[in-house]
Formats: C-alpha cells, sequence, structure tokens
C-alpha cells in the first residue's frame, strides 16, 4: 500500500516520457508511474548501495527493470542523460539536503518541473526558491504518521511567486488556497510555540509567532 506522500506525488505527474527521482524509496513510484503508464521511462538515483540494490530488485520482481536507469551516484552532479526530464522528484529528505541537490545540479540536465517534498524546513525552502526564481505551480500539505509534510510543484516559467516573507513562511499557493491540513499544521506550530512559551527565549521565533498571529487564516 503506497504511503500518501508517494500517493500525492504520483497525482501530480501528468502524462510523460521521463520521471528522474533522487532517493528512489525502493523504486515504489517508479513502479506505479510504470504500470499505469504515466510515464515512459524512469531514472531512479541512489547515493547508498543498500537502497540501489533494493531499488533494482523491486523492479525486477515488477518485470519494470527495462524501463528503468539506475544510477548509484550523488544527486544531481552528473549529466546522466541528454533527454529533457519532465518530472524531477526529490523527496524524503530534509530541505537544506534537496537545495544542495539542486544548487550542485549539472548545467547540461534540462528539468521542466521539480516535485520536492521536505521532511522539515518548508519555509527554508522557500526561500531558496525565491532567490533562484522558481514559481510554485502547486502546493499542499501532506499529513502522515502524525507529522506534516509540504509537496511542492516547482517550475521556471508559470506558477506562483514567492514575493515577501508571508509567501515565504507559508507558500502564496497555501495562502491562496488553503486546506484543513494546511491550516492544522500552523495552528499546531503556533500552539507549541504558545505552549512552551518560546517566543519568549527565542528572538527569531518570536518573529514567527508574530507572524503566526498576523496571518492566522484559519479563524
Amino acid at each position: 500500500m503506497l504511503n500518501n506522500r508517494i500517493s500525492n506525488i504520483l497525482s501530480q505527474i501528468k502524462l510523460c516520457k521521463l520521471v528522474v527521482d533522487i532517493g528512489s524509496d525502493h523504486a515504489q513510484l517508479a513502479i506505479q508511474l510504470l504500470k499505469q503508464n504515466k510515464a515512459n521511462h524512469v531514472i531512479n538515483i541512489e547515493i547508498n548501495n543498500e537502497p540501489f540494490l533494493l531499488t533494482k530488485k523491486n523492479l525486477q520482481k515488477a518485470n519494470l527493470l527495462d524501463k528503468t536507469t539506475n544510477i548509484l551516484s550523488d544527486g544531481l552532479k552528473t549529466n546522466f542523460t541528454s533527454d529533457p526530464i519532465d518530472y524531477c522528484v526529490i523527496a524524503g529528505m530534509g530541505a537544506k539536503n534537496i537545495v544542495n541537490i539542486i544548487n550542485s545540479k549539472n548545467k547540461h540536465l534540462k528539468i521542466k518541473h521539480f516535485i520536492l517534498v521536505p521532511n522539515d524546513q518548508p519555509d527554508y525552502l522557500r526561500y531558496f526558491l525565491k532567490k533562484m526564481d522558481f514559481k510554485i505551480m502547486y502546493e499542499e500539505v501532506i499529513f502522515e504518521k502524525n507529522r506534516f509534510y509540504s509537496l511542492l510543484v516547482v517550475n521556471k516559467k508559470y506558477g506562483l511567486t514567492i514575493m515577501n516573507k508571508k509567501d515565504t513562511y507559508f507558500g502564496p499557493y497555501n495562502l491562496k488556497f488553503p486546506t484543513t491540513n494546511f491550516q492544522a499544521m500552523y495552528q499546531n506550530r503556533m500552539n507549541y510555540i504558545e505552549n512552551n512559551k518560546l517566543y519568549a527565549y527565542n528572538p527569531c521565533i518570536n518573529k514567527e509567532y508574530q507572524l503566526l498571529r498576523e496571518h492566522q487564516l484559519w479563524k
């Protein structure tokens, strides 16, 4: 059974030729994309040998090994394809790791869309996206195993622009189309700050708390 994150990533991928999955989570996304004929080919990239071997093993079991390329490498540093990449998925890691992967991308790789699912600090990721002139085509908050995760679909051509501190913290798409999960995520954060009185001890958290109070859209 697919987890919420993989199911939601899958739902954001339209019919396409090529998907690249960084940190392929044992090829679960690749298998579904190919079984549903949503992609012609999937390139899975792993940095560690054990998940790399499990990825290949699972694809072989599903008889899909011939529709994939599986690479043991460090993110997007190598020029592993000359074909345009319709979607590059980077999920299951911290926002800082995602930023490092995009920052170190080989200049010859042509990527149309990124689908990003950080384990933490979505505001840090949005700050980077703002600096790099990415636009947010879609964003949603996913709830899984008692944690909230942000899923962002971004590109350089179209979508919502991150304009200011409010957009960076909450996400312009979330502000325009607030969901129940989005509201719950930020309400929980505000409750945590209030219950532990963190605003009284940490100037940065105090600024965050003021932003939460000022833009408390879920009331």
